[in-house]
């Protein structure tokens, strides 16, 4: 697998045995439709396995990214990649669930403007429980974003709290929500 576009295009990216990357088609087809928020964006890659999705988007211009992922064996293979792609100043990697990173980040005092969920699909109450912790814990500002990769037939919520889904796609199984953060 590698990066589709930007600073890191075509770098591989080493996929951790057992985990389901989001394929490129996808992961192009996402980033299309989200492509306005990437400059100088604060981005959570939440689930972030080998981090592919976190690093297409330092390739496509975002600020900084925080990756979260909870496997340790998965976690070296996420630093290798981060380090491949020449992203280490620009990349920070918490080796904890999501529930203890998302504490972790407000402990900073955090701002995002773009999340990335793609849980396990069988773990279909991730999605509420993160979405209702990031505004919980202040981390998300009007304007910011919260991308879900989901099994299609899994629906998710219209809203979760001040959280808006003003996109649903479908690629073949897979399907994609994307909530929009309204204080008002």
């Amino acid at each position: 697998m590698k990066i589709t576009s930007g600073e890191y295009k075509y770098r591989k990216i080493e996929v951790p045995k057992g985990i389901r990357p989001t394929t490129e088609k996808v992961r192009e087809a996402i980033f299309s439709m989200i492509n306005q928020w990437i400059p100088d964006a604060e981005v959570f890659d939440m689930f972030a396995g080998s981090g592919a999705m976190g690093l297409e988007a330092l390739s496509r211009g975002a600020a900084r990214c925080t990756f979260c992922e909870a496997s340790r064996a998965n976690f070296k293979i996420l630093l290798s990649n981060i380090n491949g792609c020449g992203a280490g100043d620009r990349a920070t990697a918490i080796n904890k669930d999501y529930k203890a990173a998302i504490t972790t980040l407000a402990g900073r005092n955090a701002k995002l403007d773009v999340v990335i969920m793609d849980p396990p699909y069988d773990q279909i109450e991730f999605y509420g429980t993160a979405m209702e912790m990031l505004q919980e814990y202040e981390l998300l500002d009007e304007g910011s974003i919260v991308i879900c990769e989901h099994l299609y037939d899994n629906k998710l919520s219209d809203t979760y709290g001040k959280l808006e889904r003003f996109k649903d796609k479908k690629y073949g199984s897979i399907g994609v929500s994307v909530y929009f953060y309204n204080e008002i």
